[in-house]
């Protein structure tokens, strides 16, 4: 559904990209807050990215994943603002972008080794059901808590817990013993 109106509003049609804010709205304002910023400054990134889609449609005929773009972009819209504020406030020194430079460094480094556990996480994930990948998916990704989760899905508390428990051991069996809590860890920080 959200796929076809992704493809409709590519085409023009303005009345999807309606459908596309109103069906992801809430996820993105529970991810902003949950990492760590205010309802302001989240409620604000949203309104700017959803303007610089809609401003820049032509531009987006290569995104696949809509969703996986929209929180990536919240997230780079909000580690920006949280940039400018320091700039603005006079706390970001020399220190800081040696250290930065050194973390982006090490980062490439560590992403090289990491795209094939990356890789082999998503086969896993993809041979999940919906449901329970999107359990996964707001469980480690978001970092949403068990009633969070229930009500977003409109499922009870333990019936989230079972399909978590279910899909971590389907991962469980399809992987070598160690290397799914890696995974997961994996998945979890790279958002």
């Amino acid at each position: 559904m959200i796929d076809d109106a992704w493809k409709l509003f590519l085409e023009g049609d303005d009345k999807s990209f309606s459908k596309i804010y109103h069906a992801y709205y809430s996820e993105l304002l529970a991810y902003a807050l949950n990492l760590g910023f205010d309802d302001e400054r989240s409620k604000d990134a949203i309104q700017d990215i959803f303007f610089n889609i809609y401003t820049s449609r032509k531009k987006l005929n290569h995104i696949q994943n809509i969703e996986f773009y929209l929180l990536r972009s919240l997230k780079n819209r909000l580690l920006d603002i949280r940039n400018l504020e320091l700039i603005e406030i006079g706390e970001l020194q020399q220190d800081y972008f040696e250290e930065n430079e050194k973390i982006v460094i090490e980062k490439i480094i560590d992403e090289e080794k990491e795209i094939q556990l990356k890789n082999k996480l998503t086969n896993l994930i993809k041979t999940l059901p919906p449901k329970q990948r999107r359990i996964i998916h707001y469980r480690y990704q978001l970092d949403l808590n068990y009633s969070e989760i229930a009500e977003i899905m409109n499922l009870s508390t333990d019936a989230v817990k079972k399909n978590l428990y279910r899909a971590l051991k389907k991962m469980k069996g399809a992987s070598p013993s160690n290397s799914l809590l890696y995974l997961i860890h994996l998945f979890t920080t790279l958002g």
